[in-house]
């Protein structure tokens, strides 16, 4: 369970930020943080960062659990993880859900950060920073576009040609997310420009699907999603665009569940490429290394199975 809830008593009388500091072996600001997050409560009460405490207490905290997913690739600045679907990357609320950062700070200790994201529900490549002084050159390579994102995808109907899908997104205000179906983003003229290049791999007649290989120009939420949506082309196992509002309800509250029984997205993030300390670096998914005449089966057949953890 990534948080844990611990309870201590105090003998003596102790500022708070210096018991968190203790217990967790943090820095100040850390401890503060968690102070911030109401995370020490005393009487189920919220203790604040400068005030003393004594007697009972209970600490909220993270606490890896260890998750037998080892990264793929490994260096001294950074590592890359080939996440499962419908595993998140950082824990959200205080919901029992394993997360990406339950293997990643197991792995390389607590400074340990994801430096861009992927969806609870997308599988694939993740890359993580080892260390905190090497985060934010990390993130850069994002922020500037200079790392080439390449995804498989399995839509409904054919696809017969390349394309390149241009269309502005709008993505909810941080408020609106937590509204019902707020999550959810839409084509709108007041968005940002989006732009998605897709092209036909394979197309399996009698399931009436196409193997797209896709690459993302832009970033925006939930953009390949909507983006092939938008177009006609629905992702297979998609429960939140192209579907009605009551299985789009029904879907996210089924996922706030441990044991979530909802389709698999059949949405892979395959491969990043980047050049980073002068190096030029191609890495691929360990689950899509196959031939390209045997690539839409075996895509088809490990997601089907689920077989994503090791």
């Amino acid at each position: 369970m990534p948080f844990v809830t611990k309870d201590f008593t105090l003998h003596s009388p102790k500022k708070s930020f210096l018991f968190v500091m203790e217990v967790l072996g943090c820095t100040q600001k850390e401890a503060q943080r968690h102070l911030d997050k109401q995370r020490l409560r005393q009487n189920n009460l919220p203790i604040g960062k400068s005030q003393t405490i004594a007697g009972n207490v209970t600490l909220t905290y993270f606490s890896p659990t260890l998750v037998k997913l080892e990264p793929i690739f490994v260096t001294p600045f950074f590592a890359i993880y080939d996440k499962p679907p419908k595993m998140l990357i950082h824990p959200k609320g205080y919901f029992e859900h394993l997360t990406l950062s339950d293997a990643f700070k197991s792995d390389f200790g607590k400074e340990a950060n994801p430096v861009h994201r992927l969806d609870y529900e997308t599988s694939g490549l993740v890359m993580i920073s080892r260390k905190k002084r090497y985060e934010a050159s990390l993130k850069a390579l994002f922020a500037k576009k200079q790392v080439q994102k390449q995804y498989f995808a399995q839509v409904l109907g054919r696809v017969r040609m390349p394309q390149t899908i241009d269309l502005p997104i709008c993505v909810p205000q941080r408020a609106d997310r937590h509204t019902d179906l707020g999550i959810r983003c839409k084509i709108s003229p007041d968005g940002k420009r989006s732009i998605t290049q897709i092209t036909p791999i394979f197309y399996d007649a009698p399931s009436d699907t196409t193997l797209l290989n896709v690459i993302p120009i832009t970033g925006r939420t939930h953009q390949i999603r909507i983006h092939l949506c938008h177009i006609g082309h629905k992702i297979i196992g998609d429960c939140l665009y192209g579907v009605s509002d009551e299985v789009a309800r029904d879907y996210l509250a089924q996922k706030k569940q441990a044991q979530d029984k909802t389709p698999t997205l059949m949405l892979h993030a395959h491969s990043l490429s980047f050049a980073y300390n002068n190096v030029s670096y191609h890495i691929t998914s360990n689950r899509t290394k196959n031939t390209q005449s045997s690539r839409f089966q075996d895509f088809l057949q490990w997601k089907r199975v689920g077989a994503l953890l090791p």
